[in-house]
């Protein structure tokens, strides 16, 4: 191959860049992924709230000698008043491994995106009792 025909290959009409479609393309992936971000993040945030609730209820009042109804209560009463709704107690559960016990908050938080696809995103948190 000769240096002409290498010029050719490289001349700056054919390096323009990219096409109106490739930008396109590549906005759609862009929004995409922002939509995802900006439904999903607010169950994230839920999540943080509830487990520095908990966190808040170990600290401040006698966690071990509690049931777990008066955890519930507890928990429910602080999420209705940091305005988290869908948030069943029925997701507190004790759990007793030999001697051992913990209360496990586990549940799953489904996001519509569009259409009719959905995110499912599951939360699973373990606090000691002992």
């Amino acid at each position: 191959m000769s240096l002409n025909n290498l010029y050719k290959f490289a001349s700056p009409k054919r390096q323009k860049g990219a096409s109106f479609f490739g930008i396109v393309i590549l906005l759609v992936i862009v929004g995409l992924f922002l939509l995802s971000a900006l439904k999903v993040a607010p169950s994230y945030m839920d999540n943080n709230v509830i487990v520095n609730t908990m966190e808040g209820i170990i600290s401040n009042n006698d966690f071990k000698a509690m049931s777990i109804a008066e955890i519930r209560a507890d928990l429910q009463r602080s999420l209705v008043t940091n305005n988290i709704r869908d948030f069943e107690g029925s997701n507190v559960v004790l759990t007793r491994q030999g001697n051992d016990s913990f209360v496990d908050i586990n549940y799953e938080s489904r996001v519509p995106l569009f259409y009719n696809i959905s995110v499912v995103v599951a939360f699973e948190n373990r606090f000691d009792k002992n």
